[in-house]
Parts: structure tokens; sequence; C-alpha cells
């Protein structure tokens, strides 16, 4: 299903993802209030604390990651509820919990649109925070792909972004547009909006099926 999405612009075109890296588990971090390095790779420090090393290894990061999802869609098992990075979320889905039981809805943390009762059938705690979270990617990425079309188009650039996926944008890039207009959009997604900086990853190719990551 990738293969079809190619380039416009033929030979003078390229297909670019710009990639939100660990984007759940960072906007975690922003809701929970819980200070992490921009340069940190987060699944490398939480494998750290899950599995209590100072080093780690690639199999330990790639556990790590499965982990982290498990506790965020699953909710925070007990044993890992010590490490504050979880303790802070667990406590952030009981309040945004309370906050629904109360007045039966809680407002989005960018947009405050509401999720209702209406909205949410057979209501939990953990069915709410996946609620918010994924409320919140959309609120995080929209504007700043907003604002990345309109500097395209004052700017007279012929890239153009085709596919939003939550945590990625695709881009219909053409060259002639040159690295400074793919940094300044890489810069747009990265740190305009209510929510600070986010780690981005770049990958080009001729279709979407054989991008490649690259260093930018």
């Amino acid at each position: 299903s990738r293969e079809c999405f190619v380039s416009r612009y033929g030979d003078d075109g390229l297909i670019v993802v710009v990639d939100y890296t660990a984007f759940h588990p960072r906007i975690i971090c922003q809701l929970t209030d819980y200070p992490i390095d921009v340069k940190t790779d987060i699944y490398e420090y939480l494998a750290k604390l899950f599995f209590q090393k100072k080093e780690v290894d690639e199999t330990d990061i790639s556990n790590a990651k499965q982990l982290t999802f498990r506790q965020l869609y699953g909710g925070v098992e007990n044993k890992y509820s010590h490490i504050r990075y979880l303790a802070n979320l667990k406590d952030y889905i009981a309040k945004r919990w309370n906050e629904f039981q109360a007045y039966g809805y809680v407002p989005t943390p960018v947009f405050g649109r509401r999720i209702t009762d209406q909205h949410l059938l057979d209501a939990n705690p953990n069915k709410l925070f996946n609620y918010i979270l994924q409320a919140v990617e959309g609120e995080i990425a929209i504007p700043r792909i907003k604002t990345v079309i309109e500097v395209l188009k004052r700017n007279n650039k012929l890239s153009k972004p085709i596919l939003y996926t939550y945590d990625a944008v695709l881009y219909d890039f053409h060259k002639s547009d040159g690295i400074q207009t793919l940094n300044e959009i890489r810069n747009i997604m990265s740190h305009s909006g209510t929510f600070p900086t986010f780690p981005m990853k770049t990958y080009v190719g001729k279709s979407y099926q054989n991008v490649k990551l690259v260093s930018l």
C-alpha cells in the first residue's frame, strides 16, 4: 500500500517522512510535567529504570519499548509503579478519570475539546486516557502542518504535505526547494505550538515504501 505514494514531480521529487520520535512517551512527559532532555533516547532511559542497569543493550531497549507501551495502554503495573515516569502517569490517569466521573467530560489538553460520556462508551480510566492521548497527538501535529503549508505557500515552494499518520507527516518534496526548506519544515514540526520541542527523524526515498533514515 505504500508503494503508490510517489512524487508527482518525477525525477525532480522525493518522498520525505518527518517522524516524531517516541511521540506518545514524549507527550506523556509534557502532560505529567516530567522533565527529560530532548536529546535523551527515552526508551534507553526507561530500559535502565525497568531493568535497574547502568548500561543497556539493544535487546533491553526493545523490551523496554514493549513494556512502556503495555503500561501506556493497559495500565501501570504495580511492580513498575516505583518508576517516577510511570508513577506520574498513574496519577495523571487517576486525576483525569476523577474529573470525568465528576463532570461527565474532560477537556483535551491543547484545544479544550470535550471528551464526554457520549463519546466514550464503557468508560474506564485507561480507555479515557487513550482517548486523551490520541486527541493530543492530533492537536499537536495539525496546527504545525497548517503552519508548514502557510510557509511553503508564502515562499512559493513546490513541496506539499500529502499524508498525516499519528506520529509522522509524509511530504512530496521538490528538490529545487533545497535542504534549507526541509530543515525549516523539520523545525516547524518540532518546535511550534503549545508543546515544546519534540525530537524528529527524517526518511527520504523515491516512494513511501523505500524511504531510508537520513542525517540532517
